[in-house]
């Protein structure tokens, strides 16, 4: 599948874009990264409607803010962390019940997987949800915004509220853990 060039744009000149009252610019910005927000909100909250409430507020917040971006972190952290402020916002006061990591997630399959090339994703997608329900939650949630959100370790420290260094031992010990799991099941 070609990318048109609106695809190709840096999300910083979007977010430039943005900032100038450019609509169609937080379009694309929202197309980018509406999902990733949103599994952010729901790793935290298990109200889906108060994760979409949420999730409604970064992106009015993103709108606002837009000016004021100064580029010291990638537009995805820049917005991750503009949900964690607007949940904890949101949430003050209330205390919020843990989201197992096992709950079955919404995937969309490629247009090019057959009904077997499914199975085995749902497959690994299960044990890989297994596996990392296996770690304790400090360590799940460096790990996802690290590895699965493909964030550099000081944006994900930003993010968490610890050290750059906390985050590489996280990582880590997630990585040992998970090897030696995978071992004994490849055993």
């Amino acid at each position: 599948m070609e990318r048109s060039d609106s695809d190709t744009t840096p999300d910083s000149v979007l977010l430039d874009r943005v900032g100038r009252g450019d609509e169609q610019a937080l379009g694309q910005l929202y197309s980018r990264y509406a999902s990733v927000v949103l599994a952010f909100l729901l790793a935290r909250v298990p109200d889906r409607g108060v994760a979409e409430e949420v999730g409604a507020d970064v992106w009015l917040a993103c709108w606002r803010s837009a000016p004021a971006f100064r580029g010291d972190s990638q537009v995805l952290t820049w917005l991750l962390g503009i949900a964690k402020r607007r949940l904890g916002s949101h949430t003050r006061g209330r205390r919020l019940a843990q989201v197992p990591l096992d709950e079955e997630t919404d995937t969309i399959p490629s247009h090019e997987d057959g009904p077997a090339d499914l199975v085995v994703s749902a497959d690994a997608t299960r044990a890989l949800v297994d596996i990392l329900h296996a770690l304790p939650p400090d360590l799940a949630e460096t790990v996802t915004l690290a590895w699965l959100h493909e964030l550099p370790y000081d944006e994900v420290a930003a993010l968490v509220g610890v050290p750059t260094g906390t985050v590489k031992s996280r990582v880590s010990r997630a990585r040992r853990r998970l090897r030696a799991v995978l071992r004994r099941q490849d055993a």
